[in-house]
């Protein structure tokens, strides 16, 4: 009698043991959930690519009064397109900061009537200006037959003074003349510097700012990669700066975080 319970339950302990046939509905759900997935991030990352095309394409050399009100709107939308997909975490203190940039877009818009203290003003007290540009742009009031004004370039080093701005002037009766700005660049947090003027540099002529007349501001990294940078001042007013002279596979910046002003030269 007992064989015969064995044999009847037999069946049921195979079957108990037996692995289980993967459904196939879970199976082609889970399947479509991944491919679904992979469309997305794909589409994603093509909008990203499309957005800073479009955004290299539009800013050009355009700078100061020359941009139109469309041109700025496009820009705009551009940028806050492109600022919600910042890709790099804590850009102020990002090594990536370092380099030589071009200015190939400022941001401040000019008033309803032209004003040749209205960028000065802007430059001093609203910003909307890359680091240590604000005190070239005095430069670029000047009337075209008496100055001839040479593009815009940044370099961001680790040390300090860490920002030298510089530009040609081409005066009449005296030539090309190198302008050339020195700041100090401190990080206050992952997105905010603070800006210090320390010297200006003219006609061969360098001299340091006293420290009791030394303006300083606070500016806002918004977007950082490889190829662009964009920042705000407190206002908001954007700057977009493109990297000079890095092409692809090339080795980056100075490593390390920015100088917290401690090791400033005396």
């Amino acid at each position: 009698m007992r064989t015969f319970t064995l044999i009847a339950l037999a069946p049921a302990a195979v079957s108990a043991f037996a692995p289980k046939a993967a459904a196939p509905r879970a199976v082609a759900l889970s399947k479509a959930t991944v491919e679904d997935a992979v469309v997305d991030v794909v589409e994603a990352v093509i909008e990203d690519v499309d957005v800073k095309d479009e955004l290299l394409s539009v800013v050009g050399a355009a700078v100061g009064d020359s941009v139109s009100s469309d041109l700025r709107d496009e820009v705009s939308e551009l940028l806050v397109k492109m600022e919600s997909k910042n890709p790099t975490a804590e850009p102020a203190t990002s090594a990536l900061l370092n380099g030589v940039w071009d200015v190939a877009y400022q941001g401040y818009a000019p008033g309803p009537l032209p004003s040749p203290t209205r960028p000065l003003a802007l430059a001093l007290y609203a910003g909307g200006f890359t680091p240590g540009v604000a005190g070239l742009t005095a430069a670029r009031m000047l009337p075209d037959a008496l100055a001839d004004v040479g593009s815009l370039e940044i370099a961001i080093t680790r040390d300090q003074p860490r920002v030298t701005a510089s530009t040609s002037v081409s005066l009449a009766g005296l030539g090309a003349q190198d302008f050339e700005v020195q700041t100090s660049l401190e990080a206050e947090t992952g997105i905010r510097l603070k800006e210090t003027y320390a010297s200006l540099k003219a006609f061969g002529r360098e001299q340091d700012i006293p420290a009791n007349l030394r303006y300083s501001r606070k500016l806002f990294v918004t977007y950082l990669d490889e190829d662009i940078l964009v920042m705000r001042d407190e206002s908001g007013v954007p700057d977009v700066l493109l990297r000079k002279g890095a092409p692809e596979g090339a080795s980056l910046p100075d490593e390390g975080v920015p100088g917290d002003g401690s090791d400033e030269a005396p």
